[in-house]
């Protein structure tokens, strides 16, 4: 089916296109639309899949119908990154989305939905043909309405429950077109979709005090992020060091993470593991061996490096290496 085009929509669908040429089209979809993301397909001679693209003002709405498949992240760094950074809510309408981020597993439920940032690795394993709504919103965006966005990430939520009800009913009304007779603009609407995740998640701004700090911890706890994303190869780093650069104490700087969902170890192990499995699949790095590899990610003991990458990723250092190799 030949992709469809209208002044604000687009739709496409893999119906009538031999499996070659549907699967490789809906990687390249997915990788320049959504973020620098590596999608495998678990049974290729079923493969069959469709969206729809709709702008709302700065925002743009992904209406997925997708395979059992599972899609990998792999963050910014190392990649030439197509999709604009942005904020991701993701609402499961049916079949449930494995996600591992920072370190954590968890799963989202038909009816759920999850803030994820398309900058930094996470994973999602569909185990089943499954329909999914993407919500891409650019951060600067969002904090117009949630001062401190990443404190939300990796948390799944109801969108049948409490604030998230009218979240749910307002993506609900549109997947039933109610976009073609909505009574406001698409970019009234996307001000609706700001106010009321920031009810769902029980932020809203008023503009006193509470959200001022809100704002101001998670600037801190992007500049923690960022010191680890920086100097991750230092074997040295440590919560105590990055701490005293920031200007706080190591307790502190271990509530903000933990307020986002992570910590300090997480979030370094993740950010070594990711540069190793790229360093891994880079033919350029072809003469490194696995020791060397982990050394300059800032991993002692190569064993650990080893343990810990299997655990992340499902397959030993070499097997990666073996699975990226070019074809003779």
């Amino acid at each position: 089916m030949a992709r469809q085009v209208t002044a604000q929509d687009e739709s496409w669908s893999s119906s009538g296109l031999g499996q070659r040429e549907a699967i490789s089209a809906w990687r390249e979809w997915a990788a320049s639309t959504i973020a620098p993301i590596e999608v495998e397909v678990f049974d290729a001679d079923a493969f069959a899949a469709r969206w729809v693209s709709h702008g709302i003002g700065q925002l743009r709405l992904l209406h997925i119908h997708a395979p059992a498949q599972r899609v990998t992240h792999v963050g910014i760094e190392g990649t030439a990154m197509r999709a604009a950074p942005s904020i991701q809510l993701v609402y499961a309408r049916v079949g449930h989305l494995k996600t591992t981020m920072a370190g954590r597993t968890f799963n989202v439920a038909p009816g759920q939905f999850v803030l994820l940032d398309n900058t930094r690795f996470y994973q999602m394993e569909m185990a089943t043909p499954h329909e999914c709504i993407d919500l891409m919103m650019p951060q600067g965006w969002l904090e117009r309405y949630m001062p401190d966005p990443s404190a939300l990430l990796g948390r799944p939520m109801s969108a049948s429950n409490g604030w998230g009800a009218p979240l749910g009913a307002l993506l609900e009304t549109i997947l039933d077109g109610g976009l073609e007779d909505a009574p406001l603009p698409r970019p009234l609407i996307a001000e609706q979709f700001g106010s009321l995740l920031a009810l769902a998640a029980g932020l809203e701004d008023t503009g006193d005090a509470p959200s001022q700090q809100g704002r101001h911890r998670g600037q801190l706890a992007a500049r923690i992020l960022r010191r680890i994303e920086s100097d991750y190869a230092d074997p040295d780093l440590s919560p105590e060091v990055v701490a005293r650069q920031v200007g706080i104490s190591k307790r502190y700087l271990q509530t903000l993470l933990a307020a986002s969902g992570t910590s300090f170890v997480q979030e370094l192990n993740a950010t070594r593991l990711d540069r190793a499995s790229e360093m891994l699949s880079d033919q350029r790095a072809g003469g490194l061996s696995i020791s060397d590899i982990a050394f300059r990610t800032g991993f002692l003991d190569p064993g650990y490096f080893t343990r810990l990458f299997r655990k992340r990723f499902g397959i030993t250092p070499r097997e990666w290496r073996a699975g990226n190799a070019p074809q003779s």
